[in-house]
């Protein structure tokens, strides 16, 4: 998760790469969705219809393509494109930043609103023992983190029949009670096949991560829609508005000291006053600057930066439900690091707090990136908790 810079794109091709599948270069999780009967998932370059539509790129317009989608390649989005249209001989131009990067959120007014039916859920279902890590070693700067350092971290898998398990490991979340996952809603909109959700992981290719004899084994968890509950105004308010989602795992976890819960923030919780100028904590299996997806769980410390800094940067479009991290010194989050945590220890170090989940941005690296503000979703969460 140490970066270095790469070549600029085209915010307008990354708001359409940013809902796509693969996520192979973007923080966004992978869309598999299957082209209709008449329709071949080509390059969006080899499609007239549809890149045509891009030269007056308008909401409807953009929404158009962005609908087309059916997977993409290491180097262009591919899209549904009916196939008597004859191709065009344009090259497919590279896309190679690993970052996800959307139409940023206007600014609004309007504060996320409640859930119209909330239930029984509430704060009596928010773990009275959070954030405590299974060990007292923090690591930055890119390098993988030690088992158990985090233990509220979520990995989640998306049904892909080509590669080996049938699994394409895509974005992350947070564990925030014993039933309870915090995610962005970008990476369970209904076109994305999430499949399992695992917690406790660390290394993706063993199991157990550890070599003493009480080391336990990840834990997994199947996932249907039914057990998602993304934000009512989530891609209404503005384009990918309100990117936070829960979801309810279909039993409870074991808490052991792999898997333990992180806290969540009060609303009116301070992010630049709890930091105290001290870095906050990313972590994720996305990409490095060495390249696709890390196989091991990697954390880095990024710094806070005031959203007025970052709204030169994003069209001066940023809400205040967004945070802003990074830009210095090439570390950053990535793409697969989507819908995971930024989060940080009290001074004492007795309680780590989330503060937000990650977004979209632009450079990895590069540029400081965009993750939705936990605090400001409190409410909403906890009206969404169930027994």
């Amino acid at each position: 998760m140490t970066y270095v810079k790469i070549r600029p794109i085209n915010l307008l091709l990354l708001a359409i790469l940013a809902v796509n599948a693969n996520g192979s270069s973007l923080r966004r999780a992978r869309q598999a969705s299957q082209c209709r009967a008449g329709t071949s998932c080509i390059p969006l370059d080899s499609c007239p219809s549809l890149a045509d539509l891009l030269k007056n790129p308008t909401r409807e317009n953009v929404i158009r393509v962005r609908d087309a989608l059916c997977n993409r390649n290491r180097r262009n989005p591919l899209v549904c494109c009916d196939s008597t249209t004859t191709p065009t001989d344009a090259p497919v131009t590279s896309v190679t930043p690993p970052v996800s990067s959307v139409t940023p959120p206007a600014s609004s007014s309007e504060t996320p609103t409640e859930p119209t039916n909330p239930g029984e859920g509430g704060e009596g279902l928010l773990p009275l023992v959070c954030g405590r890590t299974g060990t007292r070693r923090r690591i930055f700067n890119g390098v993988e983190a030690p088992v158990g350092a985090f233990p509220w971290m979520a990995i989640f898998g998306y049904t892909d029949s080509s590669l080996p398990g049938g699994l394409d490991w895509g974005c992350g979340g947070v564990l925030i009670n014993d039933q309870y996952v915090l995610t962005a809603a970008h990476c369970v909109v209904p076109t994305l096949p999430l499949n399992e959700i695992r917690l406790g992981e660390h290394n993706l290719d063993t199991d157990p991560d550890c070599t003493d004899a009480e080391c336990p084994s990840h834990q997994a968890f199947k996932i249907t829609r039914s057990q998602i509950i993304s934000h009512p105004n989530y891609d209404t308010r503005t384009p990918f508005s309100d990117d936070i989602a829960l979801i309810r795992l279909d039993r409870k976890v074991t808490i052991n000291r792999l898997v333990q819960p992180a806290c969540l923030p009060d609303a009116q919780f301070d992010v630049e006053s709890f930091l105290n100028r001290r870095n906050a904590t990313v972590a994720g299996w996305g990409n490095t600057e060495e390249g696709p997806k890390s196989r091991v769980l990697k954390s880095v410390g990024v710094p806070f930066v005031n959203l007025d800094t970052c709204q030169p940067l994003y069209q001066n479009l940023l809400n205040s439900d967004q945070l802003c991290f990074g830009g210095e010194g090439g570390r950053d989050s990535c793409s697969g690091d989507s819908g995971g945590p930024i989060f940080q220890a009290s001074t004492t170090g007795a309680r780590t707090t989330i503060i937000g989940v990650v977004s979209f941005g632009k450079e990895c690296g590069a540029d400081p990136a965009i993750y939705t503000k936990v605090s400001s979703y409190r409410s909403w969460i906890v009206q969404n908790l169930r027994p």
